[in-house]
């Protein structure tokens, strides 16, 4: 053997070795979380939180027979689902507490839960799920009646015995219903809460984006906080209200992002429906703040990509945030719409 031939070979497995390290990203390289879909859950506007192992999916059902603005119609309730993945497989769905339960509470206490989220057909939306730094449970959602009957704001909170209920007063434990005192979100309309640390605040969405920080106990507002911040300017040059879908989370960088539907309109979705106000595509729009609490910057809209749905709130996964897309299909009960989980790493959304 020549001693070029033996170079050769000494060379070889250096070779394999170097591209070999080349083929294997870095393992800070994690691959970007990919979009989820959701169908047949019968699950709405709704959020996911995950807790230890376990992954908690919460939201409106519609199979009963609710249909939006239909005097009389049926109140089926908040319902949760557990998964060991955000793809699934779910569990069988389970109350967080029954429509036929009495409201103890607010304005129509007395009444079951039933006639308060469809005696005139306004519904009950929105179900958020917070576990507070003592380790309480909170259930957050919307009475919209409250606000068109009563003239009060629209939201509630229930103290519940675990992530997955029950909820209410009747719960033991934590248990408990509380109509929220508050002096900048008291209207009706989507909303959500974010929380950083011990700190919350709610965000609402009826007459543009508002701001309201919440109390130590996250049950009440403390008045501080931003009223009508956001809106989004459309040909002819017209500002229309944001509303019906808000969410923020924290980048990695500190910013926060918040998204909300635009324009703001019931059961909206984006192409092939174009069910919005003039006709025209739903978007997400968002805003920009370096703190939780403001002040937000307006920044237009997120992405042109439609996503075929209506964004409703942002929920943060470990690093990961996912904003829910409900993909209304224009039925008068929306039973069968899907969920679209877009990561919120992508610029522009895919959509694909």
């Amino acid at each position: 053997m020549t001693v070029r031939s033996a170079a050769k070979i000494a060379l070889v497995p250096v070779l394999v070795l170097a591209l070999a390290c080349l083929a294997v990203p870095p393992a800070s390289a994690a691959p970007p979380p990919k979009p989820v879909i959701l169908s047949g859950l019968d699950e709405h506007d709704g959020t996911v939180v995950k807790y230890r192992s376990t992954f908690y999916l919460y939201g409106t059902e519609y199979k009963c027979g609710f249909t939006w603005l239909k005097a009389r119609t049926r109140f089926c309730g908040f319902a949760v689902r557990k998964a060991r993945a955000l793809t699934g497989p779910w569990s069988a769905p389970r109350l967080l507490f029954s429509p036929k339960a009495l409201d103890n509470w607010g304005p129509d206490k007395g009444r079951t839960w039933n006639w308060v989220c469809a005696s005139t057909g306004a519904g009950c939306f929105n179900p958020r799920m917070l576990r507070r730094p003592d380790g309480v449970w909170l259930l957050w959602f919307n009475a919209p009646r409250d606000t068109s009957a009563h003239h009060v704001n629209a939201y509630y909170v229930m103290g519940c015995h675990g992530p997955a209920g029950p909820c209410g007063y009747q719960a033991g434990g934590h248990g408990f219903t509380h109509k929220p005192a508050l002096k900048i979100c008291a209207y009706n309309g989507d909303f959500s809460v974010i929380t950083q640390g011990s700190a919350a605040a709610i965000l609402c969405s009826m007459g543009g984006v508002s701001e309201e920080s919440l109390n130590q106990s996250w049950t009440d507002g403390t008045g501080a906080g931003t009223k009508a911040m956001a809106g989004i300017t459309q040909p002819p040059a017209t500002i229309i209200p944001v509303g019906e879908g808000v969410g923020a989370y924290q980048r990695s960088d500190g910013t926060w992002v918040m998204v909300y539907s635009s324009p703001g309109c019931g059961y909206c979705s984006g192409p092939p429906l174009l069910k919005t106000v003039g006709g025209g595509p739903v978007r997400a729009g968002y805003a920009t703040a370096p703190s939780m609490t403001g002040p937000w910057t307006v920044s237009g809209v997120l992405s042109a990509a439609y996503c075929r749905g209506q964004p409703r709130t942002v929920f943060t996964i470990g690093r990961a945030a996912y904003e829910w897309v409900d993909r209304w299909d224009g039925l008068a009960n929306e039973s069968k719409a899907a969920i679209r989980l877009e990561p919120m790493t992508a610029d522009p959304w895919s959509c694909q």
